[in-house]
């Protein structure tokens, strides 16, 4: 998942992961889950800054498109 947040490429994540794409996608829209729910109840202003951050570089090419 770091390596996707970071811009890494569908194809080099998947095979680094050894994982199929419907699997990933599942594992990102979890994960964008946990972020959106860390951001909403931090008390730390900076901890819900770097998990909005985080969130928004998940969800990007064919995770925010499988959201549609």
């Amino acid at each position: 998942m770091h390596s996707w947040t970071r811009g890494g490429s569908l194809d080099r994540v998947l095979i680094d992961a050894d994982m199929a794409a419907g699997d990933f996608v599942r594992w990102a829209k979890q994960t964008i889950d946990l972020l959106d729910q860390l951001s909403i109840v931090s008390n730390d202003a900076e901890l819900a800054r770097t998990a909005r951050r985080a969130l928004d570089g998940v969800r990007r090419g064919i995770v925010a498109y499988a959201g549609v």
